[in-house]
């Protein structure tokens, strides 16, 4: 259970993302200041940093709980028994809390991906901020493999299983944006089936033709 100081932490960060995204999107990403998302949220300068290291950051923010998971469950596995499957479980608990939350908050994130699709220096820095977090995520995932395995297997976990999940989100919102009633859990365990037909269909032995 939180603290009551954390508590008004996350409620401060969620009032500065929210002033932030109000402002990209009435007047784009680039031209928006520090200053004004401060302003607009009601907090200084120097507690918008204390929250974010960016603008961009403010609306492209990680599941906290998430990160938590991940390093309790690294601490607790024996590198032997790391595999996709364990990081897929642990994206799974992080899209459970997400369906669970309140309107606002899949609200929220529809924007963010709207504007990250229209804005350009938004959709730049949503990039960079994707491959920052993967590369953190594997350097965890590869300090706790050492010897086991490779960085190189290390990255194909962490990637493999993230990439089912941007895919289960970015079907689950063109699906929204549709208007159908989506169930992200629901897409998220579909997609993770689908990489398995995907993986085992490239495993199989070809055959030719001509035999």
């Amino acid at each position: 259970m939180m603290d009551l100081r954390e508590r008004r932490r996350r409620d401060t960060q969620l009032e500065i993302s929210c002033a932030a995204l109000d402002l990209f999107e009435k007047q784009g990403c680039a031209a928006t200041t520090v200053d004004e998302i401060a302003r607009r949220a009601g907090v200084s300068p120097s507690t918008f940093f204390r929250s974010f290291a960016s603008k961009e950051d403010s609306v492209l923010g990680n599941d906290p709980e998430l990160d938590v998971d991940l390093h309790a469950w690294l601490a607790s596995t024996a590198p032997e028994n790391i595999t996709i499957t364990g990081i897929e479980a642990l994206y799974e608990r992080s899209v459970e809390r997400f369906s669970s939350a309140p309107d606002e908050v899949r609200d929220r994130l529809l924007r963010t991906r709207r504007l990250i699709g229209a804005d350009a220096h938004l959709r730049s820095a949503a990039f960079a901020h994707d491959a920052m977090t993967l590369c953190r995520v594997t350097d965890a995932v590869a300090e706790r493999l050492g010897d086991h395995e490779s960085r190189s297997y290390a990255r194909l976990l962490v990637e493999g299983a993230g990439m089912v999940m941007r895919i289960a989100f970015d079907d689950w919102a063109e699906r929204v944006d549709g208007g159908q009633d989506a169930d992200l859990l629901d897409i998220y365990r579909t997609t993770v089936r689908d990489l398995r037909r995907v993986v085992g269909r490239a495993a199989a032995p070809h055959v030719s033709e001509t035999s």
